[in-house]
């Protein structure tokens, strides 16, 4: 690919998001009712929304650090596990403003300790993050769903497989003849120990997700089942994954609001459970900016 023609991609997938942007913030403006939006914003349980999603956003970036420290194949010592919680939470906030998922890319090169092979492997540490997330976001989203249809029992089977799913990617990419373009990409999952523990603790970091999504829609007074949110949110992040919108700004709305409605919500309901979860947004960055801080301080160190 020339690098005319990289330009010209470039132009044209950041014209469609731009373009996907601007319908759905003009389809949300449209279709919210802002004067009950208002009215339920006025009843908000701002320090439930805060004092508990806070914390949780602190746990979740701390189990995301010691995930990445897993897939890399070092060893958590307090240090690494320090850096690498703050890189993670500083990559939170920078993801939830930008689009591609920016800041989740920055993460690799926010760690200030480049060890040796184990830093090597970071694009395929990165790309097994990502399959990880995925796969277990939808089995989250799977088992709300099996719930829901009355089929309570497959819950747990589609929880169990993202471990599944690490097991048998490991083996086949062991035995399956690759590119030498693409082997960077599965380097990490010819590791079997380290794919199935990151596929393990993927399940409770989503789990922690769906708490903070639940806490968000309570603090603004939409009753909702555990089963609801788990739908909820293994559809709208799917919907933001796919957009690739900054922030998954005007989509996560639009899609919040529909899969609400559809879950047994009121309009005014669904609306203003939309703006609860856009109300995790700054909380979010000021988490991200919290943990940036430090990790800054101590890369502006000399080295000893």
């Amino acid at each position: 690919m020339t690098v005319r023609q990289a330009k010209l991609r470039r132009s044209l997938r950041n014209g469609v998001v731009t373009l996907i942007v601007v319908a759905c913030i003009a389809a949300t403006t449209r279709l919210f009712d802002w004067s009950s939006v208002a009215a339920a914003l006025a009843h908000l349980r701002a320090g439930l929304l805060v004092g508990a999603g806070a914390p949780l956003l602190l746990l979740i970036a701390l189990l995301r650090g010691w995930r990445w420290l897993v897939v890399l194949g070092m060893r958590p010592t307090p240090r690494l596990l320090w850096q690498s919680f703050c890189a993670n939470g500083a990559a939170a906030g920078l993801a939830s403003l930008t689009p591609f998922q920016v800041g989740e890319i920055v993460k690799i090169r926010l760690i200030p300790d480049h060890h040796g092979s184990a830093w090597r492997l970071g694009v395929s540490a990165f790309f097994v993050e990502r399959m990880l997330d995925l796969g277990t976001m939808c089995c989250v989203c799977l088992a709300g769903l099996s719930v829901r249809f009355g089929i309570a029992w497959a819950a747990l089977p589609a929880l169990c497989i993202p471990l599944l799913g690490a097991f048998i990617g490991s083996h086949v990419a062991r035995r399956l003849p690759l590119p030498a373009r693409l082997r960077p990409y599965v380097e990490v999952l010819l590791h079997l120990p380290r794919t199935v523990a990151a596929a393990a603790l993927s399940l409770p970091i989503w789990g922690l997700y769906c708490v903070l999504w639940w806490i968000a829609l309570q603090a603004m007074n939409v009753p909702i089942l555990w089963h609801q949110v788990a739908i909820l949110l293994g559809a709208v992040m799917l919907a933001v994954v796919v957009s690739m919108t900054p922030g998954g700004l005007g989509v996560s709305e639009l899609s919040s609001r529909g899969l609400l409605l559809w879950l047994g919500q009121t309009p005014a309901q669904a609306e203003a459970g939309a703006i609860a979860l856009r109300l995790l947004t700054p909380i979010i960055v000021l988490v991200g900016v919290a943990c940036l801080l430090p990790l800054i301080r101590q890369l502006r160190k000399p080295p000893h």
